[in-house]
């Protein structure tokens, strides 16, 4: 895992599963499979608050460590994971404890994942409530990822992609561009977009802050303001194979030039 993404997912780390569960013992309970896939299969997870890390691989196999987490025993046996395995597709639903009725009663519960599956799997559905998404690696068909609160990082996926989050961060990182076409269309409802890419990189680049700033290092051009919108729509170098598009309805987007 790039360093950079480690950095910004770190400060997030634990704050979600400590504000719900109070003090304490935790209890964990690590739950560990392996199911085949095609390389072109489909891959889908719909996830609870906690940790998703997915890592594209060279095997033709999903596996999957899942630490299920919770304050007492009675919630930690209530997570429930199900997987419908076949060759060409691995899904994952992730059932949280049920809400309890009074207000100050154990919240607790959730799942740390880390999943490997072949990288040029599709990745057709991720869901998260809360907490932190990590993609690397992928070179499939696509991507679909959602996240309602928390950080969601994609490291070196290069494949079309569909990203959302509602509240709080964003980020798209590659080490190096790939002469493979692909497309990101990237969206987040409140909070910032972070881009970090080569100095050599070469793209089509379109991003919109509604109610916020757009800046980029690779952009020789001003970023042009239409009321509390900014806006950059640009293209960088000659040859470009990816398009970059990125949306804040209330926040910042930054492209940033990495230079190795």
């Amino acid at each position: 895992m790039n360093k950079i993404a480690l950095t910004v997912l770190s400060a997030f780390a634990g704050a979600l599963f400590a504000n719900s569960i109070g003090a304490g013992e935790v209890l964990e309970d690590v739950v560990e499979r392996r199911f085949p896939l095609d390389p072109a299969g489909t891959f889908s997870l719909r996830a609870i608050d906690g940790t998703v890390e997915i890592f594209g691989s060279d095997s033709r196999e999903v596996k999957i460590v899942a630490t299920k987490k919770a304050f007492s025993l009675e919630r930690l046996n209530a997570i429930v994971i199900r997987v419908d395995a076949r060759p060409d597709a691995v899904n994952i639903e992730t059932t949280p404890p049920p809400t309890p009725r009074h207000r100050f009663s154990d919240r607790s519960g959730t799942v740390e994942y880390t999943i490997n599956i072949p990288q040029t799997a599709r990745i057709a559905r991720v869901e998260m409530p809360n907490g932190e998404l990590v993609i690397d690696g992928m070179r499939g068909a696509s991507i679909a990822a959602s996240l309602g609160r928390g950080q969601l990082a994609i490291h070196n996926c290069f494949c079309d992609q569909t990203i959302h989050v509602i509240r709080g961060g964003l980020n798209v990182f590659f080490d190096w561009m790939d002469a493979r076409p692909f497309a990101i269309e990237a969206e987040i409802d409140d909070g910032n977009v972070l881009a970090r890419l080569p100095t050599d990189a070469t793209f089509q680049l379109h991003a919109v802050a509604r109610e916020g700033h757009v800046s980029s290092d690779f952009s020789p051009m001003e970023t042009r303001k239409r009321g509390d919108a900014s806006e950059i729509n640009e293209v960088i170098g000659d040859t470009p194979v990816a398009r970059l598009s990125f949306r804040a309805s209330e926040g910042n987007i930054h492209i940033s030039e990495v230079i190795w």
